[in-house]
């Protein structure tokens, strides 16, 4: 048992007052020591008390582990060395810390005894190599047990500190990742990829083939447990009164669920959730998850309902409604959905279906039904983004069938109760559009022919059900775009394309396309730093990981298939973009430390020198003016002390127009993005509304 978590005597622990021995507890002012008097009943105990008191009421281990939450979070810079009263060094291994805490330390030079220690900080152990919030927070907490103790010096270490660290924690992750394997029926997978490069000895070579060859099969992982005998037996253990309530709200489905799963990760019931949330990921028709899982259908002893309906109600991360399973819930994952519609929207606000279907894992028909049950518009086989007005939509029907329209038809194709005259207006004074006689096109199609010619193959392969004769699509861009057949079979077998046996088809995708960040909405520049504006929800606030726009992986140089780690003020943050879509580890830590609550914006910083930082959005007084409230929206965290005269700049700089200063083209920038929130409030500082 390590020594910050196991049951301490009285007779181990020092009669000194806990000030005097952790001066930082006296650092920690009085208008926080509420947070302090919640730990231990006794009034004002850090300065009436010494541990050797306390311990006679007060699990010593459990209170330090407290502390050292508290330690960590408000006094991040301070030394251990300035907090805590240091009498003689203590070996380092002494301390008896897990694994990840102990590899930490091990990667400190000079680390023998806890001088080395003695002589950082929370916020220096955050930087090193493969740090988290919580291997710091074991290393302070036994810290301060250490410091608690009457004779620290006599600690001595456990046969098993004697290990090496990171081969402790290499066996412990290999389990850990083992069982993940284990609970997503992935047991043959290979743990490891081992590839040690051209050129290695015979041997080394030999050792990396085991290596990759090691699976979940080879470790001594137990047999899965059954999660309705779990479950049985946890509503048996409540008490009659909480058995009672518990199984009212399973069955009648009253009141919102109960909260987070009471079932984490490596229990038969924490399994099965998580390898759930992996499959849906976010949605899912339930009949087919219900067919890959039929443990689902079955019915739990004491709640007599069915097993998914039970983890309906008791877990707020897994919701079953209107014939789908979602992961946290329905509207989530609609977010999640047009998040990732984003990624391969034009510049108009059009999504071709077939490119989103190759990177998501729903079957074509769970694909149409949810993009239906969300209520996505659809016009010739397309997406259509909301628009940003009747010229918005004019623009989306013009890119989707490709050719000038008339005013006339143009209504009619939009499908909107709009005036011809009121549309016509709108057109003329949209740099989006041009006029060749009586017949609206969209200016792009003679400034960027290479799209134009692009979305026209798209068009007649997906017409066709995924592939078309290139003697079809050749004179189809010949009669259309006046260009050589030569050039039209150059376009068919380029780019996203590919001619295979004579057919024109999309090339196979493993991810989402690689954006670029000044054609990110919510995405900002602010000097030397991008700035992404997302709401907070309550996975955030929980520790899950998230999608982020492939921007963002632009910004940090993370291509498809890699991993970068940012550099923060609170240990390491990984950005990986390992499947379809780039991927942010948890961002808990950084919500925790600014106190943003759920559903507030928040802002995701990546700077140009790879540091990463999360902030909440600076707000302004209802009464400001429209430009200060937009470059609060922007990510400017101080918008009412820019000059005036540089507001217009600012606004544009964050696009990537600098040097532009015109409103007009600003407002035509943001609008070409659909910053809805934002365009509104360049509109009213701008845009004079006749009388």
């Amino acid at each position: 048992m390590s020594l910050w978590s196991r049951a301490l005597s009285v007779d181990e622990l020092d009669t000194r007052r806990w000030v005097d021995l952790m001066p930082w507890l006296d650092r920690y002012g009085s208008a926080r020591t509420a947070a302090l008097g919640a730990l231990v009943s006794a009034p004002r105990w850090w300065e009436n008390e010494s541990p050797a008191d306390t311990g006679a009421h007060t699990d010593i281990a459990g209170l330090c582990a407290e502390l050292a939450h508290i330690y960590v979070t408000d006094h991040p810079e301070l030394r251990f060395a300035d907090g805590l009263l240091r009498e003689g060094e203590v070996p380092v291994v002494a301390l008896d810390l897990g694994p990840a805490a102990a590899t930490v330390v091990a990667r400190l030079p000079h680390a023998p005894t806890t001088a080395e220690l003695f002589s950082r900080s929370p916020a220096d152990l955050l930087g090193v190599r493969g740090a988290d919030r919580e291997s710091v927070e074991e290393i302070v907490c036994a810290a301060l047990v250490a410091t608690a103790l009457r004779e620290p010096s006599t600690l001595e270490a456990e046969p098993r500190a004697a290990r090496v660290p990171a081969v402790a924690l290499l066996l412990e992750d290999l389990a850990a990742l083992a069982r993940w394997r284990r609970v997503c029926g992935r047991d043959d997978a290979p743990l490891l990829q081992a590839e040690p490069g051209d050129g290695a000895p015979e041997e080394i070579q030999d050792a990396a083939a085991r290596l990759r060859a090691l699976t979940a099969r080879d470790l001594p992982l137990p047999a899965p447990a059954d999660p309705i005998a779990e479950l049985a037996g946890y509503l048996q253990g409540l008490p009659d009164a909480e058995r009672e309530e518990l199984r009212r709200r399973v069955r009648d489905d009253l009141g919102d669920p109960a909260g987070p799963s009471s079932f984490p990760f490596g229990t038969a019931v924490g399994d099965l959730l998580a390898s759930l949330r992996a499959e849906v990921c976010p949605v899912a028709a339930f009949d087919r998850i219900a067919r890959a899982y039929p443990v689902l259908n079955r019915t739990v002893p004491g709640f007599d309902v069915p097993l998914w309906r039970v983890l309906h109600r008791l877990d707020d991360r897994f919701e079953v409604a209107d014939g789908w399973v979602a992961v946290p819930d329905l509207p989530d994952a609609e977010k999640q959905m047009r998040g990732l519609l984003s990624e391969f929207e034009s510049p108009n606000g059009v999504v071709e279906p077939a490119a989103v279907k190759a990177v998501w894992s729903l079957p074509d028909g769970e694909f149409e039904a949810w993009t239906q049950y969300c209520g996505t518009t659809i016009f010739e086989g397309r997406l259509l983004s909301p628009p940003d007005g009747l010229a918005g939509r004019a623009a989306q029907v013009l890119e989707v069938l490709g050719d000038p329209l008339t005013a006339d038809t143009l209504v009619a194709r939009m499908g909107v109760n709009a005036d011809v005259h009121t549309l016509v207006a709108e057109l003329g004074d949209d740099e989006r559009f041009t006029l060749d006689g009586d017949r609206w096109a969209l200016a792009d199609w003679e400034a960027d022919v290479v799209t134009a010619v692009r979305n026209r193959i798209a068009r007649l392969v997906d017409a066709r059900g995924g592939s078309a004769d290139l003697a079809v699509v050749v004179p189809a861009l010949v009669a259309r775009f006046g260009i050589s057949e030569d050039s039209a079979r150059t376009f068919a077998a380029g780019g996203e394309f590919e001619v295979v046996d004579g057919r024109v088809r999309r090339r196979p995708r493993s991810h989402v396309p690689v954006a670029a960040p000044e054609r990110t909405r919510r995405l900002y520049r602010l000097g030397d730093a991008w700035r992404l504006r997302l709401p907070a929800t309550r996975d955030h606030l929980r520790g899950a990981e998230f999608t982020v726009p492939s921007a963002v992986a632009t910004i940090a140089g993370c291509a498809p298939g890699g991993t970068v780690v940012f550099p923060s003020r609170l240990g390491g943050h990984t950005l990986r973009w390992t499947g379809p879509v780039p991927r942010l580890s948890s961002v808990r830590r950084f919500l925790e430390d600014i106190g943003v609550e759920e559903d507030n914006e928040l802002l995701l910083e990546v700077r140009a020198d790879g540091r990463f930082d999360v902030l909440p959005l600076r707000t302004v007084a209802d009464n400001a003016e429209p430009l200060r409230k937009a470059l609060s929206l922007i990510g400017h965290t101080e918008p009412e002390t820019v000059p005036e005269e540089r507001i217009a700049s600012a606004l544009a700089s964050a696009l990537g127009l600098d040097g532009e200063s015109r409103p007009r083209r600003i407002l035509s920038a943001y609008r070409a993005r659909r910053e809805t929130e934002v365009v509104a409030l360049l509109e009213q500082a701008w845009v004079r509304v006749p009388n």
